[in-house]
């Protein structure tokens, strides 16, 4: 089994996968980025391959193009997007509410949806659709890639670094630890504002008896 990893991390191939990875994920939200750079930061940890910093570009890099091609399917999108909202009033309010949201807190959600299952892609995809900003959509996706990445290949190379003898048990420490993450932060989205629908209701008056 060393031997296998070894083979593995003695060229470029680890940090290539991770960079696929990561950008596939965008546009497949199935992919396992996250496990796949923490992993990676666990073979780091015992072997010194890759290098931590190498990894975390990889990452990085793969996440920051894979989330640009979304915002660019969704700005594609925009017009067929446009035209199906029109049929209806319920998908008119959901673009609507959309709209607001990115349009008024965009870096927060930007940087944060990715720690929520198929947010990130959803995002950017949004992004594009609703004509959010490619300059402040830039800013904001590469500073969320590179916390992302830092924090999913430093808690691959903690739990590689803890369990030295027993790498399954760092993978599954940096995947708990991830898994904490995410469930924080999906936690503090379902506390946050309401459904469109929900605000819409607030809006409009109620008939007069």
């Amino acid at each position: 089994m060393p031997h296998v990893i070894d083979v593995l991390t003695a060229g470029p191939w680890v940090l290539v996968l991770v960079l696929i990875v990561a950008g596939l994920d965008a546009i497949l939200p199935f992919m396992p980025s996250e496990s796949t750079v923490v992993a990676a930061g666990v073979v780091a940890a015992a072997t010194g391959r890759p290098n931590l910093g190498l990894l975390i570009a990889a990452a990085a890099l793969g996440a920051y193009a894979g989330d640009l091609l979304s915002y660019r399917i969704g700005r594609r999108s925009n017009r067929a997007v446009a035209a199906r909202t029109a049929r209806g009033r319920r998908a008119q309010l959901v673009h609507d509410w959309v709209h607001r949201m990115l349009h008024g807190r965009g870096g927060l959600i930007i940087v944060s949806a990715r720690y929520v299952p198929g947010g990130r892609s959803t995002t950017a995809f949004s992004a594009g659709v609703v004509g959010y900003p490619l300059t402040r959509f830039h800013c904001y996706t590469g500073l969320g890639v590179l916390i992302w990445a830092v924090q999913a290949a430093l808690l691959g190379y903690l739990g590689g670094a803890v369990f030295a003898d027993r790498p399954l048990l760092g993978l599954a420490l940096g995947c708990v630890g991830a898994l904490a993450l995410s469930g924080l932060v999906v936690a503090v989205y379902r506390l946050d504002r309401p459904s469109p629908v929900q605000r819409q209701a607030r809006i409009v008056p109620s008939p007069r008896s």
